[in-house]
């Protein structure tokens, strides 16, 4: 995934715009547009705002991966050298 620093400042958003009416619009976006946005909080990164289809597939592929490595780990149980 290649990404521009514009395109990234983009996605910065400060935690106040929840609190001046913005909420609305990010949650559109992120719901419409598949868009992401992270939550900034005193200069500095705190959250990040997917949407919740993007968050299941995250976690599907987590789960894979988890499963994938416990099988590489316990598949070399029984060899020695």
């Amino acid at each position: 995934m290649n990404i521009s620093i514009l395109e990234l400042t983009e996605k910065l958003v400060p935690i106040s715009d929840f609190s001046q009416g913005k909420a609305g619009k990010i949650f559109n976006d992120v719901h419409n547009n598949n868009s992401e946005y992270i939550v900034m909080k005193n200069n500095q990164p705190t959250a990040v705002v997917i949407s919740v289809d993007a968050y299941r597939e995250m976690q599907e592929k987590i789960a894979r991966l988890e499963a994938y490595k416990n099988r590489i780990e316990n598949s070399g149980k029984g060899i020695r050298k």
